[in-house]
């Protein structure tokens, strides 16, 4: 097993990451047992390659998912938020924890669940990251296997959408699992922020949202 760290970086924005090579399955399905019960770190396995982070962006993660309550509550989507659960496909030798992911199409699938098996199960409809400092492991491509239709990439100012689309992920400007929603727009929502207290905030998105419908 041989290990890798990460180079010095910005201490108040990089995530605390070490990345350890020639892993077995095994030993990855066993750090998931003993991390059950704990929030922190996260794990991410791509055949052989085990990744190891404990993210220290929590403030923009709780933001992004409470605009999409917000925003989802005022459009009448049905959403299931399922946090950072754990995914991973023994077969395909790869499993993430995601900052936040979230339901739409499948919600009702998925409803009341605590563990998935994607052998069966649907992979997240969206997948939200908050990308410092990117990550040591290519998590697209195991996003892009595992099915995950759209996956947003926020560092705190800027952010990308990419949608999975014959295979293969696109950066585009509008979200496909909501199409009211732009980049444009959920920069500008997000910029707000730390401007306002998170109720005021809130209701701001809440009467966006609304406007949105016409």
């Amino acid at each position: 097993m041989t290990t890798a760290l990460p180079p010095k970086q910005n201490k108040e924005y990089s995530e605390q990451r070490v990345v350890l090579r020639n892993v077995g399955w095994d030993t990855y399905e066993s750090l998931l047992r003993d991390l059950e019960d704990s929030s922190a770190p996260r794990l991410t396995y791509d055949r052989g390659t085990l990744e190891i982070m404990r993210p220290v962006h929590e403030r923009h993660k709780r933001a992004l998912e409470a605009m999409l309550d917000a925003v989802v509550a005022e459009w009448g989507i049905p959403m299931e938020s399922l946090g950072s659960a754990t995914f991973r496909r023994e077969e395909l030798a790869r499993g993430f924890e995601p900052d936040s992911c979230f339901y739409f199409e499948n919600a009702e699938r998925v409803r009341g669940r605590d563990r998935l098996d994607l052998t069966v199960d649907p992979a997240p409809d969206l997948i939200v990251e908050i990308d410092m400092t990117h990550s040591s492991v290519d998590k697209f491509a195991i996003f892009q296997e595992i099915g995950v239709a759209e996956v947003w990439r926020y560092d705190g100012i800027r952010l990308s959408i990419r949608v999975l689309e014959s295979g293969r992920y696109y950066e585009r400007d509008v979200s496909k699992v909501l199409p009211r929603l732009s980049r444009a727009a959920i920069e500008a929502l997000m910029a707000e922020r730390s401007d306002m207290i998170q109720s005021e905030w809130l209701q701001r998105i809440r009467l966006w949202a609304r406007e949105q419908l016409g």
